[in-house]
């Protein structure tokens, strides 16, 4: 893939896969709980390979989610603070940054 297109994180083929903003959200969500469907789960995945921001916020999710299976009741103060600054941006009109 081109850099420009890795930029933008749109593909040869057309806009980027998975667009940013809250209507993607739900997409992106399915997709994180293992809940997409196939074309979906490519649309997603290779967006994620591609944008810098989508890819840190999945893994973030991905980290949230294991840390609930472990049972854990240790926190990280820094990980509450960017959970807390995170749920914050999701209230934001512009989305999370």
């Amino acid at each position: 893939m081109s850099p420009r297109y890795r930029a933008t994180g749109a593909s040869a083929s057309g806009p980027a896969p998975a667009a940013h903003g809250r209507r993607s959200l739900p997409r992106s969500q399915r997709y994180l709980d293992g809940e997409a469907d196939d074309v979906t789960a490519a649309r997603v995945a290779e967006h994620l390979e591609v944008c810098r921001r989508c890819g840190l916020q999945a893994r973030t999710h991905q980290a949230i989610k294991q840390a609930l299976r472990s049972g854990s009741r240790d926190v990280d103060d820094l990980a509450l603070h960017r959970l807390r600054t995170f749920g914050r941006s999701l209230a934001d009109p512009d989305g999370p940054r």
